[in-house]
C-alpha cells in the first residue's frame, strides 16, 4: 500500500498533468462509422475515437481535453458531460443471441442501444419501435432504452408514414380541449359573418388543384384606368380563434399543415380547415379582403384591406383555368371569364416587372407521388407548372409583397427574410468573384442593391462559366427564415416580405392576420417573442426533414425495381467522391461514386465545384445519363453509374 506521502505525490502529479492539458467545450457530431467529432466553441474540430464515441450521443455538449495527433490534427478525450438532449429513439428492434437492442435511425448514431428485459414491453424483434433513453452511456459506454411505443411491423401498409411521424414527433390527434373549441366554431360563424360587410358581388372564385379541400384564398380582378385592381379574399380564422386558446396553442405547436406523400396532417382540425373556414363555393365565410391596385407596367400601387364576408362563386381547377387561357371558353363559367382575362394580364405585367426589378424563382417541375393500397409508390407523375399555377403564384406574391409593406409600416408581424450568403462562406464567395467578376468582389453583398446587381449580372450572362458560378454561389446561401423584425428577402429581391395568404395552413400567416386586424382597430397585437419565432422555425425545419425522410424511403423502394435501367438527370452535388444526380423523370436523387479505384482517383476543384475524372469534367446543373446501379432500402441509399457516351452526347448537344 502507498503511504500518505506517496498518495500526496500521486495526487499532485495528476493535478500537474491536468493543468498542463488544454480543455475546451463543444458539441458531439456523429459519423457513419464508430468514431465521431467534437465541434468546439472556438470553431475548431477534434477527432473523437471509437472508444470515446461509445460514451456519448450525437448532439451532447461535452468538456474535453485536447491533444495533437499526426499532421497537427486535434484529438479529444472526454472529461465531462455537460448536457444531453437525446432522450428519444426510433428504430428497429433487433435480437442477436441473448442480446436485445434498438437499432436507431438518428443521424450520426451508428450503434445499437440495449433493451433490458423489463424495458421491452410487448415489442417483438423485427418491429419498429419508439423508445425513451433511460441510461446515458457516459459512465461506462453502456446506454439503455425502454420501449414506449410499438410503431408496427415492416410489412404493415403505411409503416413508412407511421415511422416518420413517430421519428419526427409530428402531432396527429388534436387534444380534447382544442376539439371542444373547434366544435363551437360553427355556432359563432354565422354571428361573425352577419356583422360584416358582404363583398360577394366582386365575383370571387377559388383556383386550386382539383383535390384541394382547404381553400384559403379566392380571387377577383376588375379593370381600372391604367391597370387593374386585384381583390384577394383570404380565409379568416383569426376572428374565431383567440390567441393562447387551446386551438391556438395546438396550431402553434404544429406551425403549418404537413403535406406528406398521400397524407396531410392539418394545422387546424379538418372540419375547420376543409369546411367552416374553407372558402367553399356558395357558403358565406369571414375573410380578410385585400384590394391591390396594379398598374399596366406591373407596378404595385395603393392597397387597402378590410375584414369582410364573401361567398365564392366557383371552385375552379388549375386545369380548367389553363384551358380557358389557352382558348377554350367553355372551360370556365361565363361570369368568371373577364376576371380571369384580367388576372392573366396581371400575371404578364407582374412577371415582366419582377424580371427587371427583383428576382424570379426557378421554374422547376413538380413531382406528384401516387400511392397504391399498400401506401407504396405506384407511379410518379412529372408535372410542369401550367399558366394557371403561374397566375396564382404571381397574385399571391403581389399580395404578400403588399401586406409585407403594410406590416413593415406597422413595425409588427412575422416576416420572411433571406439574408443572402452564409457568413462563414463569404471568404469563398469573394475569392470566386475576384477571379471571375472583380467588379462585384468588394460590394456589400448583404445589401439588397448589391446582391441584386450580382445575381442579375449572372442571370443575364450566357457564358457556361458564369452559369456554373451562379450555381456554385447558390450553394453558399443561407436558408430563408422567420423574423419578428422586418428585413430584406434577398432571394426574392425584395425590401420586405410577409405571408398572409394561408392562415389555415401556416401559423405565421394567422399571426399576421391578427396584427392587421388590431391595426385596423387602432390597436397593437401581441408580438411573437423571439423564442416563439425560433420554435416556429424549428417546427418548419422538422416538417421539411420529415417529408424528405419519407420521400427518400419511398423513392428507394420504388427505384429498386428499376435497377439496370437508364435515365437522364442533372448534377445537383459535386464533391471529391463523385456527383449527385437528380433524375428528370422522377425527381429522385442518387450518387455516382468515382473514387472507388485508388489508382484512378478523380481530381476535385472545391472552389469551383468541378470534378475531373477520366479527362471529363463534371459541374453543377450539367445534364448526364445514368444507370440505376444498386439500392440499399434500409439505408435509403441509391447508387447510379454514369453512361459516359450518352453524357458526352448530351454535353455536345448543349454546347
Amino acid at each position: 500500500m502507498l503511504n500518505a506521502d506517496a498518495l500526496k505525490q500521486l495526487s499532485q502529479l495528476k493535478t500537474d498533468i491536468r493543468s498542463s492539458k488544454e480543455f475546451a467545450e463543444g458539441r458531439v457530431r456523429g459519423s457513419n462509422g464508430k468514431f465521431g467529432f467534437v465541434e468546439l466553441d472556438d470553431g475548431r474540430e477534434a477527432f473523437l475515437p471509437p472508444n470515446e464515441m461509445e460514451r456519448v450521443f450525437p448532439g451532447d455538449r461535452v468538456r474535453v481535453s485536447l491533444s495533437e495527433e499526426n499532421k497537427g490534427k486535434l484529438a479529444a478525450e472526454l472529461d465531462a458531460l455537460i448536457d444531453s438532449q437525446l432522450d428519444y429513439l426510433v428504430g428497429q428492434y433487433v435480437q442477436r443471441g441473448q442480446g436485445h437492442f434498438i437499432q436507431p435511425t438518428q443521424n450520426g448514431l451508428s450503434r445499437w442501444i440495449f433493451l433490458p428485459p423489463k424495458a421491452r414491453g410487448k415489442a417483438q424483434p423485427g418491429e419498429f419501435i419508439a423508445c425513451k433513453v433511460n441510461r446515458h452511456p457516459f459512465k461506462d459506454g453502456r446506454a439503455q432504452a425502454k420501449v414506449e411505443t410499438v410503431i408496427g411491423k415492416p410489412d404493415m401498409p403505411g409503416i413508412e408514414h407511421a415511422y416518420v411521424v413517430a421519428q419526427f414527433k409530428l402531432p396527429e390527434q388534436f387534444g380534447a380541449a382544442a376539439q371542444k373549441q373547434a366544435d363551437t366554431i360553427a355556432e359563432k360563424l354565422t354571428t361573425v359573418t352577419g356583422e360584416r360587410t358582404e363583398l360577394s358581388e366582386l365575383g370571387f372564385a377559388t383556383i386550386d388543384a382539383e383535390t384541394t379541400r382547404d381553400m384559403d384564398d379566392a380571387l377577383a380582378v376588375s379593370s381600372r384606368d391604367g391597370g387593374w385592381t386585384l381583390h384577394i379574399a383570404i380565409a379568416d380564422p383569426s376572428s374565431l380563434i383567440d390567441e393562447n386558446s387551446p386551438l391556438d396553442k395546438e396550431a402553434f405547436n404544429r406551425a403549418h399543415s404537413q403535406y406528406l406523400p398521400g397524407e396531410t396532417l392539418p394545422m387546424l382540425p379538418r372540419n375547420l380547415c376543409e369546411n367552416l373556414f374553407s372558402l367553399v363555393p356558395g357558403e358565406l365565410r369571414p375573410a380578410l379582403v385585400i384590394h391591390i391596385d396594379i398598374d399596366s407596367d406591373g407596378t404595385i400601387g395603393n392597397s387597402r384591406y378590410e375584414f369582410a364576408a364573401i361567398r365564392s362563386q366557383h371552385k375552379l381547377s388549375y386545369e380548367q383555368v389553363s384551358r380557358f387561357i389557352e382558348g377554350d371558353d367553355s372551360a370556365v363559367p361565363q361570369e368568371q371569364q373577364d376576371s380571369l382575362r384580367n388576372l392573366a394580364a396581371i400575371y404578364e405585367a407582374r412577371a415582366a416587372y419582377r424580371a427587371s426589378h427583383s428576382l424570379a424563382m426557378e421554374d422547376r417541375p413538380d413531382y406528384e407521388i401516387r400511392l397504391n393500397d399498400q401506401r407504396k409508390i405506384e407511379r410518379i407523375e412529372k408535372q410542369e407548372r401550367n399558366i394557371a399555377q403561374r397566375m396564382i403564384e404571381e397574385a399571391m406574391l403581389a399580395t404578400n409583397i403588399s401586406m409585407g409593406g403594410k406590416l413593415a409600416e406597422i413595425e409588427q408581424g412575422c416576416f420572411s427574410v433571406h439574408l443572402g450568403f452564409r457568413e462563414e462562406r463569404m471568404g469563398e464567395v469573394r475569392s470566386l468573384l475576384k477571379e471571375l467578376l472583380p467588379e462585384h468582389a468588394e460590394a456589400d453583398l448583404g445589401q439588397l442593391e448589391h446582391y441584386l446587381a450580382l445575381v442579375k449580372h449572372l442571370e443575364n450572362h450566357e457564358e457556361p462559366q458564369m452559369n456554373n458560378l451562379l450555381a456554385v454561389l447558390k450553394r453558399m446561401l443561407r436558408p430563408g427564415q422567420l423574423d419578428n423584425k422586418v428585413g430584406a428577402h434577398l432571394g426574392l429581391g425584395l425590401e420586405a416580405y410577409a405571408t398572409v395568404t394561408s392562415p389555415i395552413r401556416k401559423y405565421n400567416d394567422l399571426h399576421n392576420h391578427r396584427v392587421l386586424r388590431a391595426a385596423a382597430q387602432g390597436e397593437k397585437a401581441s408580438p411573437l417573442a423571439d423564442d416563439k419565432i425560433e420554435s416556429l422555425q424549428e417546427s418548419l425545419i422538422r416538417g421539411r426533414q420529415a417529408n424528405r425522410a419519407l420521400e427518400q424511403w419511398l423513392y428507394a423502394q420504388f427505384i429498386e425495381k428499376k435497377v439496370g435501367q437508364e435515365f437522364t438527370g442533372k448534377i445537383t452535388l459535386v464533391n471529391g467522391a463523385g456527383i449527385g444526380v437528380r433524375l428528370d423523370d422522377f425527381g429522385i436523387d442518387g450518387f455516382v461514386r468515382m473514387n472507388g479505384d485508388k489508382k484512378n482517383l478523380p481530381t476535385f476543384d472545391g472552389k469551383h465545384l468541378v470534378l475531373t475524372h477520366n479527362e471529363k469534367r463534371f459541374h453543377l446543373e450539367q445534364e448526364v445519363s445514368v444507370k440505376v446501379a444498386s439500392v440499399d432500402v434500409d439505408k435509403r441509399r441509391i447508387a447510379f453509374e454514369l453512361n459516359a457516351e450518352k453524357t458526352e452526347a448530351a454535353d455536345a448537344a448543349q454546347k
